[in-house]
């Protein structure tokens, strides 16, 4: 199983989920994370759809490190 796929299978079992949030009118957008009820949305704006999805797997792959090794 590709790294990614595994600890975005990981997150979403853990009641991790991220999506893409659009700023109207733009093609710009931020990502938000839904840790098990708390949302949390990124400081920073992207480009485009896109390069925030390939930051959501970036992040996927991140927290599942960062839990995995706890």
């Amino acid at each position: 199983m590709n790294k990614y796929f595994e600890a975005q299978s990981w997150c979403l079992k853990n009641g991790i989920k991220m999506s893409i949030v659009p700023k109207r009118n733009t093609k710009r957008c931020k990502i938000e994370v839904n840790d098990n009820g708390k949302i949390f949305s990124s400081p920073i704006e992207y480009k485009n759809q896109s390069i925030a999805s390939d930051k959501i797997w970036d992040l996927y792959l991140h927290i599942y490190e960062k839990h995995k090794k706890n």
